[in-house]
């Protein structure tokens, strides 16, 4: 059996003394969907963001967070870049360009990817998303699921190993 690709052994978080998270266990092994489900305002959000250290908020923290065996925080942030996609839940907080073809390639330039390939692979993830005739286009003349669609599209061109959605609906 292979690696577990995200491991969570008792994760608790608080904020002050208000405990949002208490003694999580739980396993993602390669192909696996997980859906995490619970009423607002339950963590849900907050036990995402311990999956990723760039995104995890302030608090005090306990337990272990893996990637492939590794303990999250051992692992650079642009390597966490590339191998963990996240899709934040508000779309406009994930959007930090000007066009969408800038959008599209934002994540890919920043890890120095190669022009040619960079190109291939945002030509490629817009004609899957059908969002080829948007390239032009002003991210802030998008509409709401228009940018979770391109939101989804710019963390999926990087090809990461684990794609986290926060409420994707």
């Amino acid at each position: 059996m292979s690696e577990p690709v995200i491991e969570v052994r008792h994760l608790s978080k608080s904020f002050g003394t208000h405990v949002v998270l208490r003694d999580v266990d739980f396993t993602v092994n390669p192909g696996d969907v997980t859906c995490i489900i619970g009423a607002s305002g339950s963590g849900k959000s907050t036990l995402l963001r311990q999956l990723k250290t760039c995104l995890t908020p302030h608090g005090t923290v306990s337990g272990t967070v893996c990637l492939g065996g590794t303990p999250l925080k051992d692992i650079p942030f642009a390597e966490q870049a590339r191998r963990i996609g996240f899709v934040l839940q508000h779309p406009d907080d994930q959007i930090v360009t000007d066009k969408v073809f800038h959008e599209l390639a934002f994540g890919l330039e920043s890890l120095g990817c190669e022009e040619k390939t960079m190109r291939l692979r945002v030509a490629e993830m817009a004609s899957y998303f059908g969002i080829a005739d948007w390239f032009e286009r002003d991210v802030g003349a998008l509409s709401g699921g228009q940018k979770q669609m391109l939101n989804l599209a710019s963390v999926v061109v990087m090809r990461p190993d684990v794609l986290i959605l926060d409420e994707p609906t």
